[in-house]
């Protein structure tokens, strides 16, 4: 079976951010090359003798403003779509970690998580199953510990009330039984 996101915009407040960034970037990015590219040309038109010169060199920056500014916004915003896709495969899953977390917090340690295979953080995926299961054998032992515990005290109450106190030595035998048991498990939780 194909595990597969529907969404692609998972956390807009990151992605929109980091989409914007990217593209407020190469506009940067793009102005600072287009300053390098036409400062020399402003400098030949300038220092220009020729009217024949000063019509090559006006026809060429006409030319480059035609074509290069209009390059820069579509890569600009090429560069900020790349972002939001980009992002999908870091901001899934810690989308998926989010919710995993909640459910631990909540007592649900049955929880398991599926991370895609072109996800980032799939390593994380094992550790984080990992740490549910440990969770959940813990919490099993605990509640298998409190059971036991109380079948056993209920049986040295009975006892109690049922011989009195007549038996101190089954008494002590059965509380101190409890008591090694509780200190076993306890050690191994």
């Amino acid at each position: 079976m194909v595990f597969s996101r529907k969404k692609i915009i998972i956390k807009p407040e990151y992605q929109i951010k980091l989409a914007l960034t990217f593209f407020i970037a190469i506009i940067v990015y793009s102005l600072i090359l287009g300053a390098i590219i036409f400062y020399p040309l402003y400098s030949a038109l300038n220092s220009a003798t020729g009217i024949e010169e000063q019509a090559r060199i006006s026809a060429m920056v006409l030319f480059l403003h035609q074509r290069v500014w209009v390059g820069f916004l579509v890569v600009a915003a090429l560069a900020a779509v790349h972002a939001i896709f980009s992002s999908h495969r870091v901001v899934g899953p810690m989308y998926r970690f989010e919710k995993a977390v909640e459910e631990l917090k909540k007592g649900n340690y049955a929880f398991r998580i599926r991370i895609r295979n072109r996800d980032e953080f799939k390593e994380m995926e094992v550790l984080f199953n990992g740490l549910a299961e440990t969770l959940e054998l813990k919490r099993n032992r605990g509640m298998q510990l409190h059971s036991d515990v109380r079948t056993r005290i209920e049986t040295i109450s009975a006892l109690l009330e049922a011989e009195g106190a007549a038996y101190p030595e089954d008494v002590r035998r059965l509380t101190q039984g409890l008591i090694n048991e509780i200190n076993a498990r306890g050690a191994s939780i």
